[in-house]
C-alpha cells in the first residue's frame, strides 16, 4: 500500500473537510460512547494517526490504538494518554488475544489487508458480549461520483462501475468490498446492524474550496450532513459508510 503520509495528515489536521470528517464521526460514535456514562474499554485497530483513539482518550476512556504504518504512526496525534502497538498482524493478535472491549473501532481497514475475514473474526472474539463494534468502510458510489463530479474524470468513474479496483489519492489502490459482504459476515455471526450513516455525502463534491474555510459553510454543511445521515437515497452514494452493531 503506498501511502502520502504528509498530505493525509494535513488533510486530517488542516483541512476544513477533513475536521468535518471526524465531526461527523465523533457524533455517530456518542450513539455508543455516551458522553457522561461509565468509561469504555475501547481498541482502534488500524488507528492512522490516532485522532480519533485521543478524542475518545480525552473523553475518559480505556483506549488501546494499534497502526501498523510507521509513516502514520510517527504522525500520531499525542493530546491524550492512550496504549499504542506497533507490529504486524501476528504480533498484534498474540499481544491482544486475552484481552476484551466494550468498543472496538476498525475505520477504513478493510479495504487494505490481505485476509478481511481474519481480522473480523480476531476482533469479534476481542468483544465483550454487549460490546460494540464501529465500522466505516469506503462506499463505491459514492467514489464514483467523487470521480466524475469532483475530479472530473469520468473515465475513471466508468473503470470503477465496471468492476476496477478504486483509487485513493493518499492511500493508493483501494480493495472494495461490497456492503452485502459485509451483512453476509454479520448474520453468520448472528448480530445485526444497530446504525448505519453516510458520511461525506456531500462536502466532497464541490472545487469550491475557498468556500469550506468559512464558518457559516461549515455550520450548515455539518447540519445538512447530520441531517441526511441516514437517509436511505443519500447515504447510498455518500463516500463512506459507518456501520455499528452489538455483539
Amino acid at each position: 500500500m503506498t501511502i502520502n503520509a504528509d498530505a493525509y495528515f494535513k488533510e486530517v489536521d488542516e483541512m476544513p473537510w477533513g475536521r468535518l470528517f471526524y465531526q461527523l464521526l465523533w457524533q455517530q460514535l456518542d450513539k455508543v460512547t455516551v458522553p457522561g456514562a461509565e468509561p469504555l474499554k475501547i481498541l482502534d485497530f488500524g488507528a492512522g494517526f490516532g485522532k480519533t483513539a485521543a478524542h475518545l482518550a480525552a473523553a475518559g476512556h480505556q483506549v488501546t490504538a494499534y497502526e501498523p504504518n510507521e509513516e502514520l504512526a510517527a504522525r500520531r496525534y499525542k493530546t491524550a494518554e492512550y496504549r499504542f502497538l506497533r507490529g504486524d498482524l501476528a504480533e498484534v493478535k498474540a499481544a491482544l488475544h486475552l484481552e476484551r472491549y466494550d468498543l472496538i473501532l476498525l475505520h477504513n481497514v478493510l479495504e487494505y489487508v490481505a485476509d478481511r475475514n481474519e481480522v473480523l473474526d480476531f476482533l469479534w472474539d476481542l468483544l465483550t458480549p454487549g460490546g460494540s463494534f464501529s465500522l466505516v468502510k469506503h462506499n463505491p458510489r459514492g467514489r464514483i461520483m467523487v470521480n466524475a463530479v469532483l475530479r472530473d474524470d469520468p473515465a475513471q468513474a466508468l473503470a470503477e462501475l465496471h468492476g476496477a479496483d478504486g483509487q485513493s489519492l493518499n492511500f493508493g489502490t483501494v480493495k472494495d468490498y461490497s456492503n452485502e459482504w459485509l451483512l453476509d459476515w454479520l448474520a453468520e455471526k448472528e448480530t445485526t446492524v444497530t446504525g448505519d450513516y453516510g458520511i461525506r455525502m456531500f462536502f466532497g463534491l464541490s472545487q469550491n474550496s475557498a468556500v469550506k474555510f468559512t464558518k457559516d459553510w461549515q455550520e450548515n454543511m455539518l447540519q445538512l450532513e447530520t441531517e441526511c445521515q441516514t437517509d436511505p437515497i443519500f447515504k447510498k452514494i455518500a463516500m463512506f459508510r459507518h456501520f455499528l452493531w452489538m455483539k
